[in-house]
């Protein structure tokens, strides 16, 4: 093949760029500090927590000890992300417009509205937004019960100009001052 075919003169460039929308793009980041790693590296740590707490629950003979593992073990599979968490996330990346913040025009304004779209429970959804929140996955901002502004976050996928998403990486701190999942697991 002759590498002349595939050069492009500057002009062509740019037209390229426009046409194939280089400068509108979106992208999931699967590296190392990317969101799938991250969830796998967080999800990971919690499992081994449970196995871990399932293991010492069988050399334990006092009820209250019991009892308290229990209760830790619940509220370590409660930070695990599960259907609803997903399903949420989801309608809102489905959503997104450029620099991360979500079409309010196309979705619902509550979390009622979300949850019925969905064909979700409320409590759920509400768990969802609460968790998604924690997790630094996304950001919002309500007024009463409707939502004003939703953010994915930046770390996990990004839609509109690469020079955007460096200037929104530091723009968004108040919103996401944490990569997704870098909490702190609280004991119960």
């Amino acid at each position: 093949m002759d590498n002349n075919n595939t050069k492009l003169n500057k002009g062509q460039k740019e037209d390229f760029k426009n046409k194939n929308g280089f400068n509108k793009f979106a992208y999931l980041s699967f590296d190392k500090e990317g969101y799938v790693m991250r969830l796998r590296k967080y999800e990971t740590s919690i499992r081994r927590r449970i196995k871990q707490l399932r293991e010492d629950k069988k050399l334990v003979s006092n009820e209250d000890t019991l009892k308290v593992m229990e209760k830790e073990i619940k509220q370590l599979k409660s930070r695990l992300l599960n259907n609803t968490d997903n399903a949420v996330l989801y309608y809102f990346i489905e959503h997104i417009d450029y620099n991360n913040k979500v079409d309010m025009d196309k979705v619902r304004k509550t979390q009622t509205g979300i949850a019925n779209e969905l064909c979700l429970d409320n409590a759920e959804v509400s768990r969802a937004f609460k968790k998604l929140k924690e997790l630094n996955i996304i950001s919002f901002t309500k007024s009463g019960h409707a939502l004003e502004k939703v953010w994915v976050s930046p770390f996990i996928i990004w839609r509109g100009k690469a020079q955007d998403h460096y200037d929104l990486m530091r723009e968004l701190k108040e919103q996401f001052t944490d990569r997704p999942f870098e909490v702190k697991l609280k004991a119960a």
